[in-house]
Formats: C-alpha cells, structure tokens, sequence
C-alpha cells in the first residue's frame, strides 16, 4: 500500500484555466507544498511566478506548452518549450500536432517529440498529451511507440478541455509502452475520485495524474488510511 507521500507524488496539480489569476497560482503552490505532490503544471505565462514560489521544495514547477491544441507552428512551439526550459521548469507537457497524427504525418509528428526531448534533456521531464479522444486506437498504439523511441517521459492522455480518456485508450497506452516511458492521465473532471485514481495506479499502470483536485484526494488518501488503522 502506498504511503500518504508515495500517493501525493503520483498527482500533478493542475491550475490550467484561462481566466486565474496570480493570486490563483500562489494557492496552487501553497496547496501543493502543503500536500507535497509532484508538480504544479501551470500556463506558460505563470512558469517563472511558479518557479520561484515552489523555490526549495519537493514540488516541481511544471508548465503546458502549445496548450491547448497543439496546433502552432513546430518552431514557436519549440521556442515556447526552450523559455520554459531556460525559466528552470523541471517538467514540461507538450500538446502533439493532433491534426499531423490523424493525417498520419509521422514524420511532422515524430520531429516534434524527438526535438521535444533534446531540448528539455536530462533535467527536465517531457509529458507528451495525445487528446486522445480525437484519435483513434491505431493511432494512439502508434504515438506512444515514437514517444517510446523517442525517449518521452510520460505519454499523457489528455489537456482537459476536450473529451475526457476512457480505460480503453489507457490500456492501449499501456499496451505498447517500452522503456522508461510511463504513463500520465489528466482530461478527467475535477470531481476525479479517490477511487479512480487507486485503480489506475493499481490496475492500469498509470505512475501520475493531473488534476485540480489533487490537494484534496491527498488528504481523502491519508483519511482513508486512517480508517484502516482503526
């Protein structure tokens, strides 16, 4: 059984809607230092705030780039990822070209992701988001074996503002991984539960999730574990 901290950093806290404000992204950093979970995944615009507020602690500064659809250019795209990179931004969760990958563009596709990965290097995890929902399981089979290749971090369902992932699509996912390449589920509603994220760890292989209610499933975790004792 996880402990209360071995479950805290499975959880990403993503603060990632348009409107927040600064105040927004300081009590992000406050609930997840308080919490100890594994990063704060904020809008490029937020990257330096959140670096220097998570200063010192166990909580990494995370950013989204080519958020939410991935449709710009591959270079301002690559131009957005090397600030974030240069800011100190221990992660970085890169929307793929979706468009490229339904149109079977792998070489668009694959050049994007490897160069993803060079320039984050060693010292900053690369989570590449799919949006699964608009692909198909050939298609996510495919992606998730170039992200392999390619040395990807984390294949990532999904941003959270189109459709929401379904087990099947993990499983895929899951599926065709190879080396150190894992898996990070995000798209799903902040009502996610305690219960959801339990079976995935458990049964899917899943080793994050991204989402605004992290602060709290971490406190429901310790609860639950409390109740054990009893």
């Amino acid at each position: 059984m996880l402990t209360v901290n071995e479950f805290a950093k499975h959880l990403d806290l993503a603060y990632l809607a348009p409107n927040l404000q600064k105040k927004d992204i300081i009590e992000a950093c406050n609930i997840a230092k308080k919490y100890h979970v594994n990063a704060v995944n904020v809008n490029s615009c937020w990257a330096e705030l959140v670096v220097g507020e998570l200063k010192g602690s166990d909580v990494g500064p995370s950013a989204v780039v080519g958020f939410p659809y991935g449709a710009m250019s591959t270079k301002s795209k690559l131009s957005e990822l090397q600030e974030m990179v240069e800011l100190g931004c221990t992660a970085c969760d890169m929307v793929i070209n979706i468009g490229a990958v339904k149109d079977g563009d792998w070489e668009l596709v694959r050049h994007e992701i490897c160069e993803f990965v060079k320039i984050c290097g060693e010292g900053c995890d690369t989570k590449l988001i799919f949006e699964v929902g608009f692909l198909s399981d050939e298609q996510i089979a495919k992606l998730t074996q170039i992200c392999c290749e390619c040395g990807v971090t984390y294949v990532k369902t999904a941003t959270g503002s189109q459709a929401f992932p379904t087990e099947q699509q993990v499983r895929v996912m899951k599926e065709n991984l190879s080396g150190k390449t894992k898996i990070k589920v995000s798209g799903v509603p902040r009502t996610f539960t305690l219960a959801a994220a339990l079976y995935m760890f458990e049964h899917l292989d899943v080793k994050l999730c991204g989402t605004r209610s992290a602060g709290r499933l971490v406190e429901e975790y310790r609860n639950y574990l409390e109740e054990l004792e009893k």
